[in-house]
C-alpha cells in the first residue's frame, strides 16, 4: 500500500473526503518527523513506540580501494509494535 491507496482507505472509512484524508496524514506524519528530530518518544496506544536509537560511530572501508573510513554516529528511526498489535497482526492469517 502506497500513500495515495493509504488515503483512499481513509476516505472510505472514515467518510470523508480524499482531500481532508491527505491533510490529516500529513498532519500525523509533520508532527511524528517533529517530535523525534527533537528527540521525543512518540507512543500510540494500540499500535506502537516510534523513538530514535543511536548508533555509534564505526570503522568501514570503501569497497574500491580498501581504505579504512570513519563512519559517523547516527539517529535511526525505529518503531516497535504493541502487544496488541502483533495480536491483531498474527491472528488475522
Amino acid at each position: 500500500m502506497n500513500k495515495s491507496e493509504l488515503v483512499k482507505a481513509m476516505a472510505e472509512q472514515s467518510q470523508s473526503s480524499q482531500k481532508v484524508s491527505k491533510l490529516a496524514l500529513d498532519a500525523i506524519l509533520y508532527q511524528l518527523t517533529k517530535a523525534l528530530s527533537e528527540g521525543e518518544k512518540v507512543y500510540l496506544p494500540q499500535f506502537g513506540t516510534f523513538e530514535l536509537r543511536y548508533c555509534l560511530p564505526k570503522q568501514g572501508r570503501n569497497p574500491k580501494t580498501g581504505e579504512v573510513i570513519d563512519i559517523e554516529g547516527y539517529n535511526q528511526p525505529s518503531l516497535k509494535f504493541s502487544a496488541n498489535m502483533k495480536n491483531q497482526i498474527n491472528s488475522a492469517e
